[in-house]
């Protein structure tokens, strides 16, 4: 969803798989090797490495001079010294100790004033410090210093594969690389191993109904991608609430905005895959009666995932305080809306100005820029930090380093959960009610005098299942031999994911003008969950934009073909780290991984749909181009124009203003190609290389 620019020194090229690369010089070849060295076998240390012999020895205190930030280094002296998290111990950013511990972090990588004394103090810390600490600030790091830019990271299922793989599948990895391969083939093919040259392939399916109970398991498929769940992460990882806006000047003004904007689609997004599978409407819940929704993870994190149970009662004995915190953050909320204004904090904010959706924002994930005209704050709490411990169903912590953790407790692995949905679903709720505040797009501010969108014609929309290989060699310890000569077979997981064909929008548009205009492509629902059609009045929150686009308007009839690879939304799968390194050898990197940043899944950009056809409508609007001056990047490589996040959908809408000659509605069908659910494929009902599903 955000462009970062790109390195000075880059040039793309079209490879002959399609994917896309961009020419690098040696220097940033040099630096990238360097960056992602850190990355590899992270929970082991290798003592032969270049990174264990300069971390070894490299001395923070006695290199004071090389920080351009001197009070941030002797805080996390400080902080060090007293003592941080040890290895081998749980690591979550919503840990008030393991939070501030690893800010301290970033904020030491932060601020090296040059990329050498930053690599020397990322070098210390992998050799020092909890690896899942580490790996969450360094990531942050590299995405936000200066002089990364372009830098490619590795995808955090490959980081991470523990909290994207459920435990079965880790089980016969471990199994496997103890035995030394494969004892018995046909045994082993039954469940899911299949040796393929000289590695092994792991066949991973989707939690069933043991984890989400009779209903929730139809979108496993979907809340457990690996790309979905990467997603969030990268999301968090370029606006993590504790970070202040100073960091990115040119995304302050507007991260509220970006806050909604983002969980809007998300859950815009979640509920269309609803529609396709039955379940119809995000259910609400209550602070104070039984949580119906339950969820019993396979996940394990050096311990089991807590389970919660259907019907789940928060403690209420335990919790008052917390409970009483969520109870009064919502209705203060509600209060200041019904005096139409906000005035704390030394700051006052007008509800009917467009411009407070930044503010709200900001309120709602109670991040560092809330409070910033205040000063500092001993005292904070976070809504979504609290809303999420006391959901997540976890037991109190023992002490500060010791806690069950559950899927609430991790970017990587919240959107398995489904109170998830339902908790930000409540969120952009209270949203909702503050947008009523502001005022409705009128017929003048929608109308595009002079041009009519005659027709819109789109291609036959099709989902299928296929299969994704991707590599966690990071879930295995390496030998001493393997860790010396790097000379050991990769890891590969291979699951079945939502994919589409290819499609193109055609949309026919007749002007009585010349000039740039702005064309954006949007999905919504057509029917609720009953199968009642829903007005555009109550529907405006559940459509996800799809693309964005500038094109030049001839006078009279004009024919644009946008193909659904070229949505601007959208990107391609991660590249495999391994991949990474043979095309820095050829002075390489994945374009998309480099020049652009946090994008949903391609193969995610259309709901499953049903075997019959699943009914959506497509929404086109055109309006006039007008560019945004004194736009830095990266901002500048999202913005198209100066309309806000989401136009015209931003707002609640009155209906009759949407009946505009520029704008078109389209009835659509989703088709789906396969099985009505993946699951059915689960070993040992497939084995050796029978592939159940279609490949295009």
């Amino acid at each position: 969803m955000y462009s970062i620019p790109r390195s000075p020194a880059v040039k793309t090229l079209a490879q002959p798989a399609g994917l896309l690369s961009m020419q690098v010089d040696a220097e940033f070849v040099a630096k990238q090797k360097k960056v992602l060295s850190l990355f590899l076998t992270p929970n082991q240390i290798d003592t032969n490495a270049e990174y264990y012999k300069i971390g070894k020895e490299y001395n923070i205190e006695a290199n004071l001079e090389n920080y351009t930030n001197k009070k941030a280094v002797e805080d996390f002296l400080a902080l060090y010294k007293y003592g941080f998290l040890p290895k081998n111990h749980v690591f979550s950013i919503f840990y008030d100790k393991q939070k501030d511990e690893a800010i301290a972090l970033f904020h030491l990588f932060y601020y090296a004033k040059d990329f050498e004394t930053f690599w020397k103090t990322a070098a210390y810390a992998r050799v020092y410090m909890n690896a899942g600490q580490f790996l969450y600030a360094y990531y942050i790091a590299v995405i936000h210093r200066t002089d990364t830019v372009g830098i490619v990271l590795p995808a955090p299922y490959e980081l991470y594969p523990e909290f994207f793989l459920n435990t079965d599948v880790i089980d016969r990895v471990w199994r496997t690389k103890m035995q030394g391969g494969i004892i018995n083939p046909a045994f082993a093919s039954e469940f899911g191993i299949v040796k393929e040259n000289d590695h092994f392939v792991y066949y991973s399916n989707y939690s069933n109904y043991w984890t989400y109970g009779d209903q929730e398991y139809k979108l496993s498929y979907f809340t457990e991608d690996i790309g979905l769940n990467s997603y969030y992460y990268y999301f968090h990882s370029y606006f993590p609430f504790w970070l202040k806006g100073d960091v990115f000047p040119v995304w302050k003004d507007r991260r509220g905005e970006v806050y909604f904007y983002f969980y809007k689609q998300l859950i815009a997004r979640y509920y269309l895959e609803r529609l396709s599978n039955g379940l119809g409407e995000i259910p609400d819940f209550s602070w104070t009666k039984p949580i119906k929704t339950g969820y019993k993870p396979f996940l394990s994190y050096y311990y089991p995932f807590i389970q919660r149970s259907d019907d789940y009662q928060i403690p209420y004995e335990n919790n008052v305080q917390e409970l009483q915190f969520l109870d009064t953050y919502e209705k203060t909320f509600l209060q200041y809306l019904q005096r139409g204004h906000f005035k704390a904090y030394n700051q006052e904010v007008d509800f009917s100005n467009s411009k407070s959706v930044n503010f709200v924002g900001n309120f709602w994930q109670s991040n560092a820029d809330l409070y910033e005209k205040f000063g500092p704050r001993n005292y904070h709490r976070s809504y979504e930090v609290i809303a999420r411990r006391l959901l997540g169903a976890s037991p109190e912590a023992v002490d500060k380093y010791t806690y069950v953790p559950t899927a609430l407790d991790f970017y990587q692995t919240s959107l398995r959960d489904p109170v998830f949905y339902q908790l930000y679903s409540r969120i952009l709720n209270y949203f909702v009610q503050y947008k009523e505040y502001v005022a409705p797009y009128t017929q003048d501010v929608l109308n595009y005098v002079g041009v009519k969108v005659t027709d819109v014609k789109v291609d036959k929309l099709v989902t299928y299942f296929d299969f994704y290989d991707f590599n966690v060699t990071n879930s295995v310890y390496l030998s001493s031999e393997e860790l010396t000569t790097n000379k050991f077979a990769p890891t590969i997981v291979r699951q079945p994911r939502l994919n589409h064909k290819p499609f193109t929008v055609t949309v026919n548009v007749k002007s009585d003008v010349e000039g740039d205009a702005v064309f954006k492509i949007f999905m919504g629902p057509k029917y609720n969950g009953e199968g009642y059609p829903i007005s555009l009045e109550d529907n405006w929150m559940n459509f996800v934009e799809l693309d964005w686009f500038v094109h030049k308007l001839s006078t009279g009839q004009n024919q644009i073909e946008r193909s659904s690879t070229d949505f601007l939304f959208y990107k391609q799968d991660s590249v495999p780290t391994a991949e990474i390194f043979k095309l820095l050898e050829q002075g390489k990197v994945p374009a998309h991984m480099s020049a652009e940043a946090d994008f949903m899944p391609s193969r995610l950009m259309l709901p499953k749909g049903t075997k019959g056809g699943f009914p959506y409508q497509f929404f086109v609007v055109v309006y006039p181009y007008h560019s945004v001056e004194n736009v830095a990047e990266p901002i500048a490589n999202f913005i198209v124009d100066n309309k806000p996040f989401g136009y015209p959908f931003d707002r609640p809408v009155q209906e009759a203003y949407f009946m505009q000659p520029n704008m078109y509605f389209k009835d659509v069908f989703v088709y789906h190609e396969d099985a009505v659910y993946p699951y059915q494929y689960s070993y040992p009902y497939y084995v050796g290389y029978k592939a159940p599903f279609n490949k295009f």
